[in-house]
C-alpha cells in the first residue's frame, strides 16, 4: 500500500488520477454545499460537460476513501490549465425554492418531501419534531428550510459521501481520535466566555400535541410556559411553528446548547484524512500547552492535494461537550417550562 497521498476523480465517462495537478474539496453542513475544485494541465483530455456525474476518492495512505458524489457544475479553461468544479446534491437544494404548506406532520416528513422535490435522495432522517403547520416559503431555499428544521430539533443536516441527505443528532461521543504528531500537524483552540443568557425559542399554541384539533389556535401565554422573562438573563427568539410545549422545549434546549458550543472553537491542520467530514465529532490527543482536545463537532473540513505541499486536511469545529447550555439549569430553577 502506497503512503503517498493520491486522488481519483471520475468526470462523466473518464477516470483521472495521475493527470490531476491539484484538488481542493470543501465539506460543510447544510445549507452549505459540498464542493470540489480539480485542476488539470491544459493538455489533459476532458470530455465531461456541466451536468455529468462526478465523484472524488482520496487516499491518504490507508486506502481509498469516497469523499464526494455529485455532478460537474462548471468547467473553466485557461491557457495553461483547466479547472473543474464538482458539487453534490447540496447545490440542487440550494437552488430550489419550494412553495408548499405542511399540516400536522413531523419535521422528518417535511424534510423528506422538500428533498424529494429538489431531486435529492434521503439516506436517513433521524429527527423528531412534531409540527402543527410548516410553511416552506420561497424566501428560503430547500437547503435552508432543512437546516432550520434540523437546528430546531438539535440535529445536523449533511450530504454524505454517496450524495444522499442525512439528518442526525449530534454524536454524544467522539467518533475519531486524532493524535498530535501522528495525524495533527498544527492546532489552535479559542475559548470565550460562556453565554450568560438563556436562549428560549418562543412558540405559541395551547395544544399538547401537533395533531390535536386546536393545535393552530393561539394561546394567551407563550411557549415554553414559565420561561424566564426576556432581558439580560434570557434572550427570546420567535418561532411561530412551535405549537406544542414539547416542541418549544426541544428547540430551546437546542438553541441554548448551540450558543454554548460556539464559545469554544478549534482549527487544526492534519495530514490527509479523507474520512473526516462536517458533522463528525473528534477528539485530539497528546496536545501540548494545555490545548483543549475536545470533543469537537466539525463544522468545516477542507481536503487538499497539492504537488508542492502534499496532502493535507484542515478543519474547523465547535465544542461538542454535552450539557453545555444554561437552559437545563434554568429549567431546574423554574421547576418547569411546559
Amino acid at each position: 500500500m502506497s503512503l503517498t497521498p493520491s486522488a481519483t476523480v471520475v468526470l462523466g465517462n473518464l477516470r483521472y488520477d495521475a493527470q490531476i495537478a491539484g484538488i481542493t474539496a470543501t465539506l460543510v453542513p447544510l445549507p452549505g454545499v459540498n464542493s470540489c475544485s480539480v485542476i488539470f494541465a491544459a493538455g489533459v483530455k476532458l470530455t465531461a460537460v456541466p451536468g455529468d456525474d462526478a465523484s472524488l476518492e482520496l487516499d491518504g495512505g490507508d486506502g481509498r476513501e469516497l469523499v464526494m458524489t455529485g455532478k460537474v457544475r462548471r468547467i473553466r479553461r485557461a491557457l495553461l490549465r483547466t479547472e473543474v468544479t464538482v458539487a453534490d446534491v447540496g447545490a440542487d437544494l440550494a437552488c430550489f425554492r419550494p412553495r408548499a404548506t405542511f399540516e400536522k406532520q413531523n419535521a422528518r416528513d417535511v424534510i423528506s418531501s422538500l428533498s424529494s422535490a429538489a431531486g435529492a435522495e434521503a439516506a436517513s432522517l433521524d429527527i423528531d419534531l412534531p409540527l402543527a403547520s410548516y410553511v416552506a416559503h420561497q424566501r428560503r431555499t430547500a437547503g435552508e428550510h432543512i437546516a432550520t428544521l434540523a437546528k430546531l430539533a438539535g440535529a445536523a443536516a449533511n450530504v454524505n459521501a454517496e450524495g444522499a441527505l442525512e439528518v442526525f443528532p449530534v454524536p454524544a461521543e467522539p467518533e475519531v481520535a486524532l493524535l498530535h504528531g501522528r495525524e495533527v500537524i498544527d492546532c489552535h483552540a479559542d475559548a470565550s466566555a460562556t453565554p450568560e443568557a438563556v436562549r428560549v425559542m418562543i412558540g405559541n399554541g395551547p395544544a399538547g400535541a401537533a395533531d390535536e384539533p386546536g393545535s393552530l389556535r393561539h394561546s394567551l401565554k407563550p411557549l415554553p410556559g414559565n420561561a424566564p422573562k426576556s432581558g439580560g438573563a434570557a434572550i427570546w427568539s420567535a418561532a411561530p411553528i412551535l405549537r406544542t410545549p414539547a416542541a418549544a422545549l426541544t428547540a430551546s434546549q437546542a438553541a441554548d446548547a448551540d450558543a454554548a458550543a460556539g464559545a469554544s472553537r478549534v482549527t487544526a491542520r492534519c495530514f490527509l484524512l479523507p474520512s473526516l467530514r462536517a458533522g463528525m465529532v473528534v477528539e485530539i490527543q497528546g496536545l501540548p500547552n494545555d490545548l483543549a482536545g475536545g470533543p469537537w463537532l466539525l463544522t468545516r473540513v477542507v481536503h487538499r492535494l497539492d504537488p508542492h505541499t502534499g496532502g493535507t486536511t484542515a478543519f474547523e469545529g465547535v465544542s461538542a461537550e454535552a450539557g453545555g447550555g444554561l437552559f437545563a439549569s434554568a429549567l431546574s430553577a423554574a421547576g418547569s417550562f411546559l
